[in-house]
Formats: structure tokens, C-alpha cells, sequence
């Protein structure tokens, strides 16, 4: 039962609406679950979706705490950059030890605090010359000293590097270059461990020729520049040269005092940036109010005008039913319960994510007061302010409403995703079929082997998502990165459903396993291990040479390997080297003699079969199988002569019969000629008789024609013909025969088309027999070419060769091969409706292969194209060409056609 048309186009619709559907579901599910996922994130619990109130949820609670650390963090970076005295000091001892900072200088190591306040307001410039080198003294100690100066103290004479006595002339350089050669490698860093171990270096002495050093090295290269010096120093390498590792405070390397002075500087940049923090907390810029004291120096930070106490109580405009945070921390609590006591927080959401321990942390470790007070509220809870707080209740108000929706639409989604890609499995690659059932189709895709299949939807998906992942990390804008993150997701998908449906449609063809590359490798394994198997199989035939072979194999191995390990393990290793050395120039010997039989061999294969039958092979230097092998050979070539003579004989015996036979036939057909001639000059009347006169004349005629051939072409086929050599210009010679036929052309319609160089075409030719090549080539279009249309005659002169072309159109269809044409009695009409031998092609082939020429057919359906080559000869002089061509043709003219 034949399948409704419009069951067919609804059923692909239907594949097309699923397949659409599965392409841009994906993209529905992963927008609206990462809308669901930052609503439910920003929103920071669940409880939040219970509540409208933007200042009782706990998103709130947890930007409140933010606001609260980093209000803190600049009070307490006001307080230390405003209150510092001048004279203080930051300890990189203490920094180092993990100590808390006392301003004070502990370890000796000290900077100033001005200074270094100074120094980190200042941009950090980076340069390769800040190079620091390590000396050695003679008590084993190491200096420091900046690249730069000690460049400066070689150039004064301070210092002297003294090379080893007599190294710098036996390497025959100057002292110049061997210091500039030291330099070199100290300021490329080749030098971590010490000159001396790459230079002659002997010592380092100072203008007098004392030793100052033994050995340099290239000890760091600071990554910034140091504007200031520890107090008391003139500068970091001066206090590390000026104390003794065992003795000085500080514990640390050059590399850890640099180390500290970083993070010093890291700490000073904190604090600034903490401080401009605070500034974007003012009354005029947020919603927020703070009070801050600090209950020992009874210093006050706070940003709002309203009068207080000490104490941070009876503040005016203060209510406690805003939202706020009281923390109090002093010296005198006993324990942590007493200093959480401290805490008063009356209306923050109970669901609060930070604990009153966190709070009061959060005070301890954000200033450096062990007895202070702070207060921070809400004043007005309409936020009039646009700030952080107030746009973070925006976004809470926005992601409450959106969550819900959002995921709902994810999961139903989702759902339909599931529907469709459950129908597409069950659907894709069925096609109805005539009769009612349903075939699986494969598209080209599914015919690809399945693992390359496999790496051309992989390779290009994890590319898109690497790509598009890059591109998302650094793209800032929302819009940018949500068209980056739709193209990423479709591309995938498309790839996906590509990959997918593929498999499906190969599982159910069951084409998975068997269009696998891995099945064809195990079928190669299998294959593999079944000519193992065959190998085994001939090796295990008891045959004497193959026995010898493997024998005389194994032997040879067993002493090459036997004598190869005695050698190192041996005290008489030469002799036994010597008997390796036999072993091996004896297998080279009887290779040389296997090769030399086989060259032998082929050489022999390729005399026989080159036509020397009567080779013989001489057996004499051959051995073994080799040796039966140029019998059996010498035999087949004893076969072949006396065969190859055999039909010689039957050929020399057809041709002479033939000759013989049309030899014999000449005579009566003469006679009937000429007796045919008597009668018509008897005047006859009668029609009838004189119809039948022209059929005898007629007849007679053609026979004779037909015996001349075929004797012409025994001899040619033979080569028993004698030929007449000389130079013939063949483009006249063309001309001639073409103008014998340009009468009979005219009479079938048929239409000459020449082109013909201008400049002569010589060639080394039999000018009687060319003319016969050419008069039956012109005579076989006559015959068979279809009238009304062009013949076309082309020469051409290329790669000193003269090229002649001749083409038609057949009358009859030529359904036989080329090759068959130039065979004796094969003419191209089947059915034998025209006059002709079918030896014009055998003997024009003949004749021109006997002149050393090539002669070529070509049939492209009805196209009839023959192809003359003969060697072009420079013209040296006149040709006599028209002579020979005169001599059979007497009356011929030149035509130009």
C-alpha cells in the first residue's frame, strides 16, 4: 500500500518543527536557569522569596555586613595614616615574624613611616640595572653590591678581577675582554652560582692588591626601585653589609627583607585605598549613617551631623525601629560572651547568614582599638540616596519576581526538551517505503567512519566552548556576553543534534559497528594473525630448503648473539671479535652469492623475454634451488623457441599461400577482363545484356582490387616489401591526394576542412607508399562518412614530430573497439552495405609502422579520428617528392582546399 503524499510531507514537518524545537529549547533553558540561578544566589536563602520587605531578608543582612567592613576598614585606615606620629617606624621584623605592628623599631630593620608613606604614593618604575651581585670574602661571608657599582669600581681601579696565572693567554684574550666577558654573564644572570666556576676567576683585590672577595655572583634583580633606607643606614645592602647574619635581629635573607618591603608597600596602598572607600560613605552619597569612637582617645569618625554621647547613645534621629548594628568592644571583657554582650541588633532578619562572634570579629580585626564603639543604621528607609544599598534592593525586588517565573520556564522547558528529544529518537532516519514499512536512511554525514564521525562534532563543539569561554571572561558588557553565550549554546547544540541523530540512525541501520574504524583495525589484526597462522603453515611443511633456511637462520643468530655478549665478558675478547667478525663476513659472502644467482635469474627472465629463446642460463655458479630454477627456466625457453619457430613456419606458409593463390587468380581474372572488354566492343543493344556486361566489368574489377590488397597486405604485415626512402614534404604531398578526392567529396557532400602550417613538414618517407597510406585514409571517409557534414584535416608540427589528424562522422554507429578496425576484413559497417575489403586501415597501419611512423584510432561514439606521427627532418634542399608521387599518378594536381 503506497504511502500517502501528505502523510509523507506531515511526517517531515513534523521532523523539521521537533528538530527547530531542539535547537532553541536549549538556549530557553540555559537563560532562564542562569536568570533562576543569579535570582536565587542574589537573594542569598529561600526565605527571602517569603518576604517583600527588601530590610528583613537576609540579602540585606549580608550587604549591610559588607558595607559595615568596608566602613570599618577606612575608619581604621583614617586612624593610622591621620594619627601616626611622623616619627613612627613600620618593622619589617616584625611584618616578617607575623607580629602585630608596633610602630617601633624592634629589629633594627626599620623604615620610616613618613618615608614610606611618601614612597607609596609614588609610581613604580621597573628596570633590568637594579641588579644586585653576592661577593665572597675570604671569611666565607657574603656582601651585597648593586651591579651598577660594581661596573663603577672596576672602571676606577677600586677593584680587580685577577685571573688564574696564564688562563687569559692560553684562552688569548686581553683583561679588557675577559672583564667585559664577566660583565656580561652577571648581567644575564648566568652567573647564580659564582663566576669562579665558569671563569678563570682567582680573586677580586682593591687598588693596593689586597683580596677584597674570592668570587662574585648574581644574587636578584629587584622587581621595583627602593626610594628610601632603613634608619640608621644609607640604604637596604648597607645594613645587610653592616651586620653579621648571626647577630642581627632580623632573620631574614636580602630576598625576604625585599619580600617585606613589597607587602609594606602593598599595606600602604590598602590603607589609602580604604580610606578613599570611606569618603563614598558620606552623608550626601548613602544611605548609610555611622558613628565610630574610640573610647580611649575619645576620637570620633562619623558622617552624620546629629549630636551624641561617648557612648553612641541618645543620638538624635536615631531609631531602633530602622535598620542598624551596635557593636562595642572593650578591654575589661572578661571572656567572648562578655564582649558579645556588646552586641544589640533589634531589627535585622532573624535568617541572618553572620553570627554575633562574626560581628564583633569583624570590629576586632578591622581596626587596631581594643576599646571602641560603633554604630551604623539605616536613617531613611525610602534609600532617597542612589548608592550600592539602594541598588541592591532594586535587584532584590527584581530577582524575587523573576526567580519563580524564570524557573518555572526552566523546568518546563526542560521537560519539552525531553518530549522532543525522546520523538526525535524514535523518529529520525525512518523513510516510508512503497509497501508500507519503513527503511532507515543515511544521509552522506552517516556513511563517514563512525570515530572520525564522532571527532568532527566533538573537536569543533569543545573549540566553540573554549572560545566562547575566553571571549566571556574578558567581555564586561551584559549584552556582549549574553549574545556570546546564546551563539556558544546554539552552535553546541547544532553539533549536538548533528553527532546524536547521526548515532541513532546508525544504530538502527546497524551501521555503528560496522562503518567503525576500530572493526577495521581488528579486522587487519585478524588478518594479520591469519598470514601469521600461513607463515607458520609454510614453515611447518617439511620441505628440505625451507628446513635449511630456518636452521641456517637460527644458527647464525644464536652466534651473533653468543659472541656479542662473550666479547665485553671475556679476557680473549679479540679472538672472539675476530670470529664475530668471520661469522659476519661469511653471511656476507653467501648473500652475495644469493644476489648474485638472482641477478642472474632476471637477467635470463629478461633475454628470454626480450626474444632470445635460445638463452641458456648457465647453471654452473648457481647452487641449490636456484640452480633448479635456471633448468626449469632453460627448459621454458627451449618450449618458447620451438614454438616462436613453429609459427613463423605457419606464417611464412599462410603468406606464400596467399601470394601463391592470388598469384594464380591474376591470370584468369585478366582473361575475363579482357574478354569482358571484347564483348562490349561488339555493340550490343540489348540492355539486358549490356546490365550485365557493366556487373561482370564491375565485379571483375573489384576482385582484382580485392587480390592486389590482400597480397599488399600479407607483405606489409610480414615486412617482405622493399622500400623506396627519401625526404617528402608531406603537407604537398597532402594537397595532391586531397585534390584527387575533391571531386568525389562533392558528389557525398562531404566538406573539407584543412589547417596545415605555412612552413614545409619533411619527413624520411616512401613517397609510393605514403600515397597509399593517405588514398585509403581519404578512401575509408568516402565509404563511411555520413554526407552533409565536415571532415577535418589538421598537421602539426610538436616535439620534432609531424602530426597529422583526420577526422568524421560515421554513417553507421561504431560499436566495435578501435583497435578492431585495423584488423584484416573488419569494416566499420556491420551490415556490409559499401564496397570495400576492410584491409584499407590493416594496410595503412602496416605500411606506416614499416616507415617508422605511428599510426592511432580514436572512436568517441559516432567520431571517426585517425593519427599519423612521423619524424620531421630539417629541409636541407629541394624534395623530389612529386616525382615518386607522379610516377603512379601521372596527371595529379596541386589543389589548395
Amino acid at each position: 500500500m503506497n504511502t500517502p503524499e501528505h502523510t509523507k510531507h506531515s511526517s517531515s514537518f513534523s521532523r523539521v518543527l521537533a528538530l527547530i524545537l531542539g535547537l532553541f529549547l536549549p538556549l530557553v533553558i540555559v537563560f532562564s536557569g542562569i536568570l533562576a540561578i543569579q535570582a536565587g544566589i542574589h537573594m542569598g536563602s529561600l526565605n527571602d522569596l517569603k518576604t517583600k520587605d527588601y530590610f528583613q531578608s537576609s540579602t540585606f543582612y549580608d550587604d549591610f555586613y559588607s558595607k559595615v567592613s568596608n566602613i570599618l576598614c577606612g575608619i581604621s585606615a583614617q586612624e593610622i595614616l591621620n594619627t601616626t606620629n611622623e616619627n613612627a617606624c613600620i618593622d619589617l621584623g616584625e611584618l616578617y615574624n607575623g607580629d602585630t605592628l608596633t610602630f617601633k623599631n624592634t629589629s633594627g630593620l626599620a623604615y620610616s613611616f613618613k618615608e614610606l608613606r611618601e614612597w607609596s604614593l609614588q609610581d613604580i618604575h621597573y628596570s633590568d640595572d637594579w641588579i644586585v651581585l653576592s661577593l665572597t670574602t675570604p671569611e666565607k661571608e657574603t656582601k651585597y653590591m648593586y651591579y651598577s657599582d660594581f661596573v663603577k669600581a672596576l672602571n676606577t681601579g677600586s677593584l680587580q678581577l685577577n685571573a688564574a696565572s696564564g688562563a687569559l693567554k692560553a684562552e688569548e684574550i686581553s683583561q679588557d675582554e675577559w672583564t667585559d666577558r664577566i660583565l656580561s654573564s652577571l648581567k644575564s644572570e648566568y652567573a647564580d652560582y659564582g663566576i669562579a666556576s665558569q671563569e678563570p676567576l682567582k680573586n677580586i683585590t682593591d687598588k693596593n692588591g689586597n683580596i677584597v672577595y674570592t668570587d662574585v655572583a648574581n644574587a636578584l634583580t629587584p622587581v621595583f626601585e627602593i626610594h628610601c633606607a632603613p634608619e640608621g643606614y644609607d640604604s637596604l645592602l648597607d645594613y645587610m653589609n653592616s651586620t653579621s647574619a648571626k647577630t642581627r635581629n632580623f632573620k631574614g635573607t636580602l630576598t625576604d627583607a625585599l619580600e617585606q618591603l613589597d607587602n609594606v608597600r602593598e599595606l600602604f596602598s590598602d590603607w589609602t585605598s580604604s580610606s578613599q572607600t570611606l569618603d563614598s560613605y558620606s552623608s550626601n552619597k548613602s544611605n548609610i549613617r555611622y558613628a565610630y569612637t574610640n573610647n580611649t582617645t575619645k576620637e570620633i569618625y562619623t558622617n552624620t551631623d546629629a549630636a551624641y554621647s561617648s557612648d553612641l547613645t541618645g543620638i538624635s534621629g536615631f531609631s531602633n525601629k530602622k535598620p542598624y548594628v551596635q557593636l562595642n568592644v572593650n578591654d575589661t571583657a572578661a571572656n567572648e560572651k562578655d564582649a558579645q554582650n556588646g552586641l544589640t541588633n533589634l531589627n535585622i532578619s532573624d535568617n541572618a547568614s553572620h553570627s554575633v562572634a562574626e560581628w564583633i570579629s569583624l570590629l576586632r580585626t578591622s581596626t587596631y582599638d581594643d576599646n571602641c564603639s560603633f554604630l551604623a543604621w539605616i536613617d531613611d528607609t525610602s534609600l532617597p540616596v542612589d548608592d550600592s544599598i539602594r541598588t541592591a534592593q532594586q535587584n532584590f525586588r527584581y530577582c524575587r519576581t523573576a526567580f519563580i517565573p524564570a524557573a518555572v520556564v526552566c523546568i518546563f522547558s526542560v521537560l519539552l526538551f525531553l518530549i522532543d528529544f525522546i520523538w526525535l529518537t524514535v523518529h529520525t532516519g525512518r523513510k516510508g517505503s512503497a509497501d508500507g514499512s519503513s527503511e532507515t536512511h543515511l544521509n552522506a554525514f552517516d556513511k563517514i567512519y563512525t570515530e572520525i564521525a564522532a571527532g568532527l562534532v566533538c573537536i569543533p563543539a569543545l573549540g566553540v566552548f573554549i572560545t566562547g569561554m575566553n571571549l566571556l571572561y574578558s567581555t564586561y558588557n551584559e549584552i556582549v556576553s549574553a549574545i556570546i553565550a546564546g551563539l556558544i549554546v546554539f552552535l553546541i547544540s547544532c553539533l549536538f543534534w548533528i553527532g546524536y541523530l547521526s548515532l541513532v540512525r546508525r544504530i538502527k541501520a546497524r551501521t555503528l559497528w560496522k562503518n567503525s574504524l576500530l572493526r577495521k583495525c581488528l579486522h587487519f589484526l585478524g588478518l594479520g594473525f591469519h598470514k601469521t597462522g600461513d607463515l607458520i603453515l609454510f614453515f611447518s611443511r617439511n620441505t628440505i630448503s625451507r628446513i635449511r633456511m630456518v636452521l641456517g637462520l637460527g644458527v647464525f643468530l644464536f652466534l651473533e648473539f653468543f659472541l656479542s655478549v662473550m666479547i665485553p665478558a671475556s679476557d680473549g675478547w679479540f679472538l672472539i671479535f675476530f670470529l664475530l667478525f668471520a661469522l659476519d663476513l661469511g653471511a656476507f659472502f653467501w648473500m652475495y652469492k644469493v644476489a648474485l644467482g638472482r641477478e642472474l635469474l632476471l637477467d635470463g627472465l629478461k633475454r628470454i623475454t626480450d626474444g632470445e629463446l635460445s638463452y641458456k642460463i648457465p647453471e654452473e655458479n648457481l647452487r641449490g634451488d636456484q640452480k633448479e630454477m635456471a633448468r626449469y627456466i632453460n627448459r621454458i625457453g627451449k618450449g618458447l623457441d620451438a614454438a616462436v619457430e613453429k609459427s613463423l613456419k605457419d606464417e611464412r606458409m599462410k603468406t606464400e599461400l596467399i601470394t601463391n593463390v592470388s598469384h594464380d587468380l591474376k591470370t584468369p581474372l585478366t582473361s575475363i577482363i579482357n574478354y569482358v572488354d571484347l564483348l562490349k566492343r561488339k555493340n550490343f543493344t540489348d540492355p539486358e545484356v549490356l546490365n550485365y556486361l557493366e556487373i561482370l566489368d564491375s565485379k571483375a574489377h573489384r576482385l582484382k582490387s580485392l587480390t592486389e590488397d590482400v597480397v599488399e597486405a600479407s607483405k606489409a604485415s610480414t615486412g617482405n616489401l622493399s622500400l623506396e626512402m627519401a625526404d617528402l614534404d608531406f603537407i604537398e604531398m597532402l594537397y595532391q591526394v586531397m585534390g584527387e578526392f575533391e571531386e568525389r567529396f562533392s558528389e557525398h557532400h562531404l566538406m573539407l576542412m584543412t589547417h596545415f602550417p605555412d612552413s614545409p613538414a619533411i619527413i624520411y618517407a616512401d613517397g609510393r607508399r605514403m600515397w597509399r597510406i593517405l588514398e585509403n585514409l581519404f578512401g575509408n571517409i568516402l565509404k563511411y562518412a555520413m554526407e552533409n557534414t565536415r571532415v577535418y584535416a589538421e598537421v602539426l608540427l610538436q616535439n620534432n614530430m609531424v602530426i597529422f589528424t583526420l577526422k568524421n562522422i560515421s554513417a553507421q554507429p561504431l560499436n566495435i573497439p578501435a583497435e578492431e578496425l585495423t584488423e584484416r576484413f573488419i569494416r566499420g559497417d556491420v551490415a556490409r552495405n559499401t564496397e570495400g575489403s576492410g584491409l584499407g586501415l590493416s594496410i595503412a597501419q602496416s605500411l606506416t609502422e614499416l616507415q617508422g611512423g605511428k599510426f592511432e584510432l580514436y572512436l568517441d561514439g559516432d567520431l571517426f579520428k585517425v593519427c599519423l606521427k612521423f619524424p620531421m627532418k630539417k629541409k636541407s634542399e629541394p624534395t623530389s617528392s612529386d616525382m615518386l608521387i607522379k610516377s603512379e599518378q601521372p596527371e595529379k594536381q596541386d589543389l589548395n582546399i
